[in-house]
């Protein structure tokens, strides 16, 4: 083989091989998976693993799916390696679908592989009435109309069972004042 055939060959596997010693991306976590909106904003933090290689710099994008600009990152010794945390600001409620993925940044090759998560931003009044439900005990339940969006008031009541209880004869199922039970029914009843 001629020397310039040799020389051509080395040149493109040197060319192609920081991709190939680069970071690989292999998980994006969310710190959480629903979070509020609080005075029109909500912070999440993100953190992105991989396997990483301290002797080539990689580049790094997160897309968080609310068409803002992508977070642009070098990974490397010098900036740092994997894993590394990111913030977002999400500003509307929605579903998102946060993604990392190697690319490149400025000059420098991006890493390899990608990874996802979805987050669910939520309005405060949503989640407010919602934490209201959850925070009736067992066996209670949130009552209709009781939940106040401007305070977040609210009253739990028993939860009626599914099914009514069968009295027997003479008595006759009823739900009344926070109370179930079986009355007599006709004359002289208790």
């Amino acid at each position: 083989m001629k020397r310039s055939s040799l020389f051509a060959i080395a040149a493109c596997t040197l060319a192609f091989a920081p991709a190939a010693w680069a970071a690989t991306v292999t998980t994006i976590t969310p710190h959480a998976n629903r979070v509020v909106l609080q005075n029109g904003q909500a912070t999440i933090r993100f953190t992105v693993a991989g396997q990483g290689n301290e002797a080539t710099d990689c580049g790094l994008w997160i897309e968080y799916g609310d068409n803002g600009s992508p977070d642009t990152r070098i990974i490397g010794r010098e900036e740092g390696l994997l894993p590394r945390a990111f913030d977002h600001n999400f500003s509307a409620p929605g579903q998102y679908t946060v993604t990392a993925k190697g690319q490149r940044v400025k000059q420098t090759f991006g890493c390899s592989g990608s990874a996802s998560t979805v987050v669910t931003v939520v309005e405060e009044r949503q989640s407010r009435r919602q934490a209201a439900v959850e925070a009736c005990p067992d066996g209670w339940m949130l009552r209709e109309g009781s939940f106040k969006r401007e305070t977040g008031a609210f009253t739990c009541t028993p939860a009626y069972p599914a099914q009514r209880m069968d009295c027997g004869p003479g008595l006759r199922y009823f739900e009344s004042d926070n109370m179930i039970g079986c009355r007599a029914t006709g004359r002289g009843r208790n």
